[in-house]
């Protein structure tokens, strides 16, 4: 989960256009300069990709 949630917090910062929009973070600089709603988006983003990632490995038995 938190490689995917890695993961999509990279996918986010090369794809979101304006990432800085709403309101600000307390330390943008911990957070990669994203605002609140990009933040959400990609963590979001992040558990579904994990979820996904945990229930495909269930699934063949891996996990």
């Amino acid at each position: 989960m938190i490689l995917a949630n890695i993961a999509a917090i990279a996918f986010g910062k090369s794809s979101i256009k304006y990432p800085n929009v709403g309101p600000a973070l307390p330390s943008p600089n911990l957070f990669g300069g994203f605002g609140l709603p990009a933040l959400l988006a990609t963590t979001a983003f992040g558990h579904i990709l994990g979820t996904g990632i945990i229930l495909g490995l269930h699934n063949l038995g891996r996990f």
